[in-house]
């Protein structure tokens, strides 16, 4: 493990109306820390010590402080005062860095979790059972020498930012104050003051990925810190400063903690990256700055990430799948099937942040790469094509590279492809959240356009002057946002951005007579088991034209769609599959209209039309005009029957299982789940379609849906996913 980042991370220093917009913008949805001032008063004597406010300091004599608080990653041991509590141990980010933070100011976070038993004390601590012999014992019971002696234990001459098991998630901390003296009274410690508000987290049930925050704090804490003697070990690079102290709530002392600085960096993960014979990967380019290269690593560094390149598990010249066309457009299920087959099959997502991109060729016009929101868990993944590229349909602004492979354009390449990788860590696209800019968020043609757009009026500035780094948004949510949001295996994509109809405080919606939205159902009434389509088309109706998305699909992330049942529980439905191959914003002239539609079964919230009854399906589609948070909402309502008999009660068992969701949601021909390949051949082999003669006992409406749909496997085996190539479901990612 470095401390440092492997190139120096490189800022664009061009034209200002060429780089990232400078707006910040915090998620209601979960808490997620803001800027604060560095206080540098000292507390009175005796001060801290009750929990109260740090005063100012009287008149001298006074001593210079230097307590070392600096910048980065600190591993944190909580012990509570009540011995019936288990420990807590997790992060604590300190990022003075931070764009948004200004130049006086820092934002601090951190992340707890539930000790795992197995899981070495901090030793300096002083805390901990013992053997009989005298030994002290790690919280596993065995010997602290024997815990600390296994493969992959944490060792305090090389630290390392510590990793924690998904389902040990306790709670966030979210920085309101920090107190760092610049002098102090003699004969008293030099002490940081932190307060903090914490939010504990509820675990999602099982079979779901995404827990909650409450939204106000479940309790407010106080740090007070003081540095341990001799630390850092006098020897460069072996670790940094250590602080112990008391927590209070109030007057009331809970416990206490001990911070111990890892790295400089705020977050660490794992980039797999495998090639498919025929493709190139995303290469290392020349530095804006025109010292040293850009690649992942220094992207990330910009954001405070340790992101390390995996070059031992990394494939190459990966042979073509048997049925597959490599270099015409991928289906989804095939893709699906190929990332699923070539990752690291020992990955451990509950021991470190890992993350696979895997490159084919595909061709120009079929995408420039995509994120799927599940492999086996939300946000393994994600695919970049090498031989897609930027055809004028996208843009006018594409320059020296229209109508040319992403292949030839390395600095763009890399951008692309580091956009599909930033969808993995749970970043959603600028033109929605903020507004489009030169960042690694917003979209390739969107880029193109604010490069070569009326701002600058400077042709052919795409690709060149394209801007590896992220705006101060997306800085702060990778830097910031909860553990769960953003590590791989945790939340669900872009379930922390609201899916339902938005409030009028969160968003301008459009009158009817400006922008006219209408949904609807294929089938108002449809059986337990059963997809449907739902369909939207938004029209111009005003006198002049309007800027609004080009893509209104739910792939392209613009359009989100919620489920409201007969309970009052409203589901989001979210697609399994990210993609926007042309997204971006553009004029719709008067009387002009763009539609899209969705099958509506499964994704990876599970299944939105579970219960019968009444269901209300909502379509929002939003984005930002000129920094100013837009859109249109509407619905439709959808009536789930009960079986009416034992044949589609049977098969309505059969495909309410999230391997036949899968199966749908990428179009079929996903050979590679074999649970949903077994079941709907079991569907096809006792399915009896309700045509005349079948008796009211034989009827199914559901073996009727899936026929229909031509969603059924064909009965022999196919290997490979091998069904052809073909779009499917496997739309492309305008990136």
């Amino acid at each position: 493990m470095h401390n440092e980042a492997p190139h120096a991370p490189q800022m664009y220093a061009a034209d200002p109306r060429l780089a990232p917009n400078a707006v910040n913008v915090s998620p209601s949805a979960v808490p997620v820390a803001a800027p604060i001032a560095v206080e540098d008063a000292s507390p009175a004597e005796g001060a801290a010590e009750r929990g109260d406010r740090p005063v100012p300091l009287p008149p001298p004599p006074l001593r210079p402080c230097r307590p070392d608080f600096r910048d980065g990653c600190y591993r944190v041991t909580f012990r509570p005062a009540q011995a019936s509590l288990p420990h807590l141990v997790g992060t604590l980010r300190v990022d003075r860095k931070a764009p948004a933070a200004g130049p006086d100011g820092v934002i601090v976070s951190g992340d707890l979790y539930r000790q795992p038993p197995s899981l070495v004390p901090d030793q300096a601590s002083g805390d901990g059972a013992t053997a009989p012999g005298g030994a002290p014992l790690s919280g596993g019971g065995e010997s602290v020498a024997a815990a600390a002696s296994r493969p992959g234990a944490p060792s305090p001459l090389l630290p390392r930012i510590p990793v924690f098991p998904r389902d040990r998630y306790h709670s966030y901390l979210k920085a309101t104050r920090l107190v760092v003296p610049l002098f102090g009274l003699p004969g008293r410690p030099c002490q940081v003051t932190l307060d903090v508000d914490e939010f504990d987290y509820t675990q999602p049930p099982a079979g779901s990925f995404k827990g909650s925050f409450p939204s106000s704090p479940s309790r407010s804490l106080r740090f007070v810190l003081t540095r341990v003697p001799g630390s850092p070990l006098p020897l460069p690079g072996l670790g940094g400063p250590r602080f112990e102290g008391r927590v209070f709530e109030g007057d009331v002392l809970r416990g206490t903690v001990t911070l111990t600085w890892v790295s400089s960096f705020l977050r660490r993960a794992v980039l797999e990256i495998d090639t498919l014979r025929g493709a190139v990967g995303p290469q290392p380019v020349p530095a804006a700055s025109g010292g040293g290269t850009e690649f992942f690593d220094t992207v990330y560094a910009t954001a405070g990430w340790d992101l390390a390149i995996d070059r031992v598990e990394a494939q190459v010249d990966i042979p073509v799948p048997v049925g597959v066309n490599p270099t015409a457009c991928w289906s989804a299920a095939n893709l699906h099937a190929l990332m699923s087959g070539v990752r690291k099959s020992s990955t451990d997502l509950d021991a470190e942040w890992r993350t696979h991109l895997v490159v084919v060729p595909a061709a120009l016009g079929c995408s420039r790469g995509v994120m799927y929101d599940q492999i086996g868990v939300p946000r393994e993944g994600s695919a970049s094509f090498s031989d897609d590229g930027y055809p004028s349909s996208d843009s006018s602004n594409f320059g020296l590279a229209e109508n040319q492979r992403q292949r030839d354009f390395p600095r763009a390449y890399l951008r692309s492809a580091t956009h599909e990788v930033t969808h993995a860590f749970n970043q959603i696209h600028q033109e929605t959240e903020t507004a489009a800019d030169n960042s690694i968020m917003t979209t390739t043609p969107s880029v193109a356009d604010v490069l070569g757009g009326p701002a600058t009026g400077a042709p052919g500035v795409f690709p060149d002057q394209i801007n590896l780094g992220f705006n101060p948004t997306v800085r702060n949510h990778l830097a910031h946002m909860p553990d769960p949001v953003v590590r791989p295996g945790g939340w669900p994509f872009a379930s922390w951005f609201p899916a339902g109809a938005p409030q009028a405080s969160d968003r301008n919606l459009f009158r009817s007579d400006e922008l006219d939205f209408e949904v609807w159902a294929e089938a108002g009434r449809v059986p337990l088991g059963a997809p449907v389509t739902v369909s939207w088309r938004l029209t111009n109706t005003s006198r002049g034209e309007l800027v609004v998305p080009t893509d209104l699909r739910m792939e392209a992330l613009f359009a989100t769609m919620s489920c409201l049942d007969e309970s009052g529980e409203e589901r989001p439905v979210r697609p399994f599959v990210i993609t926007c191959e042309s997204a971006r914003l553009a004029p719709l002239a008067p009387g002009e209209s763009l539609s899209a539609e969705y099958r509506v079964f499964w994704s990876s919230d599970g299944f939105p039309l579970e219960r019968p009854g009444r269901h209300r399906l909502t379509v929002t589609v939003a984005w930002s005009a000129g920094g100013v948070p837009v859109g249109v909402t509407g619905g439709c309502e959808v009536w789930v029957d009960r079986p009416t008999t034992d044949a589609e009660n049977r098969d309505a068992a059969l495909v309410m299982h999230p391997e036949v969701g899968k199966w749908v949601v990428l179009g079929g021909g996903a050979y590679h789940l074999l649970e949903a390949v077994d079941r709907l051949r079991t569907l096809a082999a006792t399915g009896v379609p309700s045509v005349a003669g079948a008796t009211d006992t034989d009827r199914s409406r559901v073996a009727d849906a899936f026929a229909e749909l031509s969603l059924m496997p064909s009965p022999t085996d196919v290997k490979n996913g091998g069904n052809g190539n073909g779009n499917g479901n496997g739309e492309a990612d305008g990136r």
